[in-house]
């Protein structure tokens, strides 16, 4: 015969039911956040592949000094004409750009200008409606410019061009360094969140001490970070100075490529005076 159950033997406890709801938002918050880092994480990782054209390579100092020249040049233009002029020049570039690229430089550029809308851009609304839009083409420009020379420029190529300028090698270490170890404090901020992941039950009730504490926990692992380099390059034999690169010689194209740029300083200077 079959045993049958008693449930009046069972407690209490035993005998309810009860419904486990899951904290949908919690995990689409961390997953959501997780899922930008790792991909800033494979950007860093693998780059967006820089088109350099075989016919016409121009030296890394001579792309940098134009980068400042225009740069300089808007900051303190004040000629609505001029600077239109300066937007036809970088609309001329941008030209010669591949699709992926352009879309790429497009999608970054409109999010940097959104960033210096919300930021930057608001405390000249004081000054009027038309201050708001001449500061708000200068900054637009300049951002272009510098998104531009992100697009088309390696970051190796970076440190090329300031060795040739002969810059402070601390600025050159710290940019190295930064640009090596932002991955692993990267990897390192992923693995924590994902631990906090597995071991949160219940949503968190102060989730603004739960980043403090992330990023606290960065911070100190930073640090360790510094030490452990400094033992390391001190065990090394490094004293702070890197070896210069054999310079190249430069090409006419290099100054042909600096033509522009300084066209448009001399305007500046002879239409100022």
């Amino acid at each position: 015969m079959k045993p049958t159950r008693h449930t009046a033997d069972l407690p209490a406890w035993l005998q309810t039911t009860t419904t486990v709801t899951t904290a949908t938002a919690k995990h689409q918050w961390w997953q959501r956040n997780q899922q930008h880092l790792r991909q800033l994480l494979s950007r860093l990782a693998q780059p967006t592949p820089v088109t350099v054209t075989t016919r016409w390579q121009i030296a890394p100092q001579f792309k940098l000094v134009r980068l400042l020249l225009l740069v300089i040049l808007i900051a303190v233009s004040r000629n609505a004409i001029l600077l239109w002029g300066l937007a036809l020049l970088i609309g001329g570039q941008l030209l010669w750009l591949p699709p992926h690229q352009l879309r790429h430089f497009i999608k970054s550029w409109l999010i940097s200008v959104a960033a210096a809308l919300l930021f930057v851009l608001p405390s000249y609304w004081l000054a009027g409606p038309s201050t708001l839009l001449f500061f708000g083409l200068k900054t637009s420009l300049m951002l272009a410019n510098a998104q531009y020379y992100r697009l088309t420029t390696p970051f190796q190529a970076l440190l090329t061009g300031l060795k040739a300028l002969h810059c402070p090698d601390l600025l050159i270490m710290t940019l190295a360094i930064a640009i090596t170890y932002l991955r692993m404090l990267g990897q390192h901020l992923l693995l924590t969140m994902e631990a906090l992941e597995l071991r949160t039950v219940a949503p968190a009730a102060h989730p603004y001490r739960l980043i403090g504490a992330l990023f606290g926990n960065l911070y100190l692992k930073s640090y360790a970070y510094a030490l452990e380099l400094y033992a390391a390059m001190e065990a090394r034999g490094f004293n702070g100075h890197y070896a210069r690169a054999t310079t190249h010689s430069t090409h006419w194209r290099d100054y042909l490529a600096l033509t522009p740029a300084l066209i448009v300083w001399a305007v500046f200077i002879f239409w100022g005076h």
